[in-house]
């Protein structure tokens, strides 16, 4: 038996539609929308802004100017009324696609750039969106936590969360033998975006998790291009799920 894992999909429904058989179990790991593609800048957010005030907001975020982004970002929103609506149209047609895409039982966590409210409304019965729990399968137990903790590069996207409520998430689930997570735990090495040039920070909850119960598999994504995608601390293996937009491959958990 096996469980196929799959992260940050941003768009690419078709390659993940043709990966998936109506027999297999899949967990997903968040980032589902291609709101912006950073190299080309296309996306969601481009059918409805123009290239300009989208380079204006990037820069300022890659600079570390993350105030001045999120105004840019707020400024950009309230530039026309009909701009945030249109793309959260965008968003659901989006979204209604990807489920569609989806032929077999699924377990799914949000990423940072999700709307769990969308998700929530529009996942079919064969999805279960999950924000923080426990599933079993073949005698193991999987616990799944959502979203990511604020960080330095925090803009007020839906998935991101306040660092206290991402703690008692991660204390909610208790002991588990694979923990998936959208969010990389505090390992340099699996925070720092290679290609981006910054440390994504991670979380110092999921670590200390990792360290008290010590399941044998923690798979996670979040970071595009870290130093290593593998690091084994412990008794647990820390594996980055990778980046399926750019790969196109799945992780086959076997058991």
């Amino acid at each position: 038996m096996a469980i196929k894992i799959i992260s940050d999909i941003h768009g690419e429904y078709e390659a993940m539609r043709q990966q998936l058989t109506p027999e297999d179990l899949v967990v997903m790991l968040g980032d589902y929308l291609n709101l912006i593609d950073f190299r080309t800048l296309g996306g969601i957010l481009a059918q409805v802004y123009s290239r300009e005030e989208i380079i204006a907001a990037l820069s300022a975020l890659a600079g570390g100017k993350r105030e001045v982004a999120g105004r840019a970002i707020r400024q950009i929103a309230s530039s026309d009324d009909n701009k945030p609506r249109k793309v959260r149209d965008l968003m659901r047609e989006s979204y209604r696609e990807f489920f569609s895409s989806i032929p077999c039982r699924a377990y799914l966590i949000y990423g940072n750039t999700d709307s769990p409210e969308m998700m929530r409304e529009l996942a079919p019965s064969n999805v279960e969106i999950v924000e923080a729990g426990v599933f079993d399968f073949q005698g193991l137990r999987f616990g799944l936590i959502s979203g990511a903790p604020f960080g330095p590069w925090t803009v007020g996207l839906p998935g991101e969360i306040e660092p206290e409520k991402y703690r008692n998430l991660v204390d909610s689930i208790g002991p588990v033998n694979i923990l998936c997570t959208h969010c990389p735990p505090a390992i340099p090495d699996l925070t720092f975006d290679t290609v981006a040039k910054r440390d994504e920070v991670g979380s110092v909850s999921l670590l200390e998790y990792a360290e008290k119960y010590k399941p044998s598999y923690h798979y996670f994504w979040h970071v595009h291009n870290p130093r290593a995608s593998f690091v084994e601390k412990g008794a647990t293996k820390f594996i980055n799920a990778g980046f399926f937009k750019e790969r196109r491959k799945m992780i086959i958990h076997r058991i």
